[in-house]
């Protein structure tokens, strides 16, 4: 049976909606769900070739939405306003290896940037480390690249 990228994306996004918890104060949950299936599915559409494409971006945005609710959850959106805030600041300017520091009133976290490295149909790319620092002790900790596109913004990519 073949599936379509559409069809694929569309399933994943399904699955990822079914996995978020439902109720009031958890909006950050539902979002950080969807935000991350969708970056788990592009990211894995990426890395799967031929037929095990689909399965790769099924599977991507299964384990993309997971962390990404398990994230949303963590943190409110003045958190999140403020994190994607010093993530941008540290891709766009930052210096290799410091941290660009965020805080709101529950949360505090950091971004740390690596050099810019080069990525064909990306004007610059630079891998980096998120950590958010709970109140209760715990430590977020993410690692990923993000590339900046033709259009002037910065993408995560595999």
């Amino acid at each position: 049976m073949i599936i379509s990228k559409a069809a694929a994306l569309a399933a994943a996004g399904v699955l990822a909606l079914g996995l978020t918890a439902c109720g009031p104060g958890r909006e950050g949950e539902g979002l950080g769900t969807v935000a991350g299936a969708i970056g788990g599915g592009l990211i894995g559409n990426q890395i799967g070739s031929g037929g095990g494409r689909v399965a790769a971006t099924v599977i991507g945005a299964g384990l993309g939405g997971l962390l990404g609710n398990r994230i949303g959850a963590a943190i409110d959106d003045d958190a999140r306003r403020r994190a994607s805030e010093a993530e941008y600041e540290a891709l766009e300017r930052g210096y290799d290896g410091r941290p660009y520091a965020w805080r709101s009133e529950r949360y505090r976290g950091e971004v740390v940037v690596g050099p810019y490295y080069q990525r064909e149909s990306y004007e610059r790319c630079r891998t980096y480390t998120r950590r958010i620092y709970m109140d209760d002790g715990r430590v977020i900790t993410e690692r990923g690249s993000s590339c900046r596109g033709p259009r002037g913004r910065w993408v995560e990519v595999g």
